[in-house]
């Protein structure tokens, strides 16, 4: 070869490969772009069905909740919208859609897309279609004006509920994986509309699953089974919303439900020194007056403990055995008088708007002595349960009043057959403490009344959780302006991240009257040693999982010495704050999570009252 031949293809071989580049890029850009027509046109195609068939969805849930017996007739319509969804989810699963959730930011929206799309399939698909006749048996099951409840039609309902609330549940976790990302204003608003409607779904599926796997075994069966109802009044606060100020027998056989003695708490608490023995651990929390008196037993949050202590009073007091014990508060009658219309109760009209004022301060500043507001709680009782079950009253409203009393924590059941009490176990009916996970709600605050009157009717304020994620220490020879103004140390650090923690907070109003101390002494309580008259004292409790170990306690910024122990597996805490009338408190608990612990904060766990109390949560993950 020639010199001026090399020269040539030396100058040649630059040309070749910028074309081999070019081409390249050229047929990279290509694919791209189909990849994007494919993703773009499949998408737009797939949203046409998910918008039609998530309407459709929420129209045939409202139809269904408003009236079950007719859920059969939509089983149709929700098929076609569970295969409008099927159509949707096959649009976004192919291997290009995949691949291009790879891509930043828009991959985690077509990602956060996918999988609102398959959530929304499971939901309506394999959660809502194939119970909707099953719904409609549970609803012509039960019976309030004949006070039966069909136990077979119940339980043959329990394994299709099962599997559809486990659907739902599945549902409810892929689109929790949606939320995350950097996603379109659109799209993050389309994944909470459609958290919305699954969450509901979910929460009504699943207490009609633990209701058709309990109540067969608790109402049926081949002997009577015995209850106590206890009535909480929230105008003197207990864990699970008030004292237990009247009791009620219960009776359930084959299925029917009749209303027994009315009992008031001097029926069934123990003679001076004859107290039912409580643990080392109890005793340092509550003291000992946890079983010398039936008021008492919901002073702990852990209500399968309550249930345990009502038993034995009943057993040494009345010689006779509980199968189980069922808490509802005084604010659940407004709900309820919702749903059944106003009743009459010595002469008083109690209805929706005004139950929780008659009940809480009308009572006892207008009827003298306590054996006269005894007998009226009493009557309140047996005219409650009278309009319960009675002719005319829809069965689909009351089911709706007591779902939101179970929702809002006014209603804990413990049951002594294990098996069944299992059963409840994590849901809002098994009591507070049971209520902390680590997946959404590790921490708790419950409120107990100390200043022994009805001085809760003043009581407002809020509480609040918040997760604090791990935070990088400032890296070796950092010896600049800390973000507050503040000199650091200038001491050398690891540079690990530090202070995974979680923060309670519970804030307490008193909207007491100044001339409060004028009341009668049943509402602002007999002499308590260091406390003024018109003041109020509260036990603030924070419970955790063991996921958390409390770190510090402190009240309006000053750290106090918290009483702490260990209740059933969860770390209980204890401050006591005196409200003057208008005064304002805010105590506060940190807690540390365990390194190999990730507790997520969704929700806060709290006693119910009947007064205005915020509750908040700051979402996050402590890990």
């Amino acid at each position: 070869m020639s010199g001026r031949t090399r020269r040539r293809a030396r100058a040649a071989r630059p040309a070749r490969a910028k074309r081999v580049v070019l081409l390249s890029l050229g047929a990279l850009a290509l694919v791209v772009v189909a990849c994007s027509v494919w993703v773009g046109a499949r998408a737009a195609i797939s949203y046409g069905d998910v918008s039609a068939a998530r309407a459709e969805a929420s129209a045939a849930v409202a139809a269904v909740a408003a009236d079950p017996v007719s859920a059969a007739s939509r089983s149709d319509r929700l098929r076609a919208v569970a295969a409008r969804l099927e159509d949707a989810e096959g649009l976004t699963g192919d291997v290009v859609w995949r691949a291009s959730e790879i891509v930043p930011f828009v991959g985690a929206n077509l990602r956060s897309y996918r999988l609102t799309v398959e959530a929304l399939h499971e939901a309506v698909g394999r959660g809502l279609t194939p119970v909707v006749t099953d719904l409609a048996r549970l609803e012509t099951a039960v019976s309030l004006a004949d006070r039966t409840v069909d136990t077979e039609t119940v339980a043959g309902a329990a394994a299709g509920l099962r599997t559809a609330e486990r659907a739902l549940e599945r549902g409810r976790t892929m689109l929790r994986e949606a939320e995350s990302g950097p996603l379109l204003p659109p799209l993050a608003s389309g994944v909470r509309e459609a958290e919305e409607l699954v969450d509901g779904l979910h929460g009504t599926v699943s207490s009609l699953s633990v209701a058709a796997r309990v109540l067969p075994g608790a109402i049926g069966g081949a002997r009577a089974k015995n209850y106590a109802l206890l009535f909480n009044n929230n105008a003197e606060l207990r864990t699970t919303g008030g004292i237990a100020g009247a009791m009620s027998e219960l009776t359930a056989d084959g299925g029917r439900i009749e209303l027994g003695r009315q009992l008031v708490p001097e029926d069934l608490n123990p003679p001076a020194g004859a107290a039912i023995p409580v643990t080392p651990e109890e005793r340092a929390l509550f003291g000992t007056r946890l079983g010398s008196y039936i008021q008492n037993v919901n002073l702990t949050p852990d209500f399968s403990r309550s249930g345990e202590l009502t038993a034995a009073h009943w057993r040494a007091a009345l010689g006779a055995e509980l199968d189980g014990v069922v808490s509802i508060d005084t604010a659940s009658i407004g709900l309820l008088l919702e749903a059944t219309g106003p009743i009459t109760v010595d002469g008083r009209v109690l209805n929706k708007d005004n139950a929780s004022k008659v009940l809480l301060r009308d009572v006892y500043l207008e009827i003298g002595g306590r054996d006269q507001q005894d007998a009226f709680f009493g009557e309140l009782t047996r005219v409650m349960f009278d309009k319960l079950f009675g002719a005319g009253t829809g069965t689909v409203p009351v089911l709706k009043a007591l779902g939101m009393a179970v929702d809002q924590g006014r209603i804990s059941i413990w049951l002594a057959d294990g098996e069944l009490q299992r059963e409840l176990a994590g849901g809002p009916l098994a009591g507070p403490l049971a209520q902390l996970t680590d997946d959404g709600a590790p921490v708790g605050v419950f409120l107990a009344d100390e200043t022994a009157g009805k001085m809760d009717t003043f009581l407002e304020g809020s509480v609040t959780a918040t997760c604090h994620a791990p935070a990088a220490t400032p890296s070796a020879g950092d010896t600049g302006k800390s973000g507050t103004g503040k000199a650091s140390t200038g001491k050398a650090s690891t540079g690990k991240k530090t202070g995974r923690t979680v923060t309670a907070t519970a804030t307490l109003v008193s909207t007491a009257p100044e001339d409060i101390a004028s009341y009668p002494w049943v509402v602002t309580g007999p002499h308590v040693p260091d406390l003024t008259t018109g003041h109020i004292r509260t036990q603030v409790q924070f419970a955790t999982t063991d996921s958390l170990r409390p770190t510090r306690v402190s009240v309006d910024g000053e750290a106090v010495t918290a009483i702490t122990r260990v209740i059933d597996g969860h770390s209980v805490s204890i401050a006591t704050v005196d409200l003057a009338p208008g005064a304002v408190s805010v105590v506060v608990a940190e807690f540390a999570a365990l390194p190999t612990r990730s507790p997520t904060v969704e929700r806060i766990v709290a006693t119910p009252t009947a007064t205005e109390f915020e509750h908040y949560a700051e979402p996050g993950t402590c890990g």
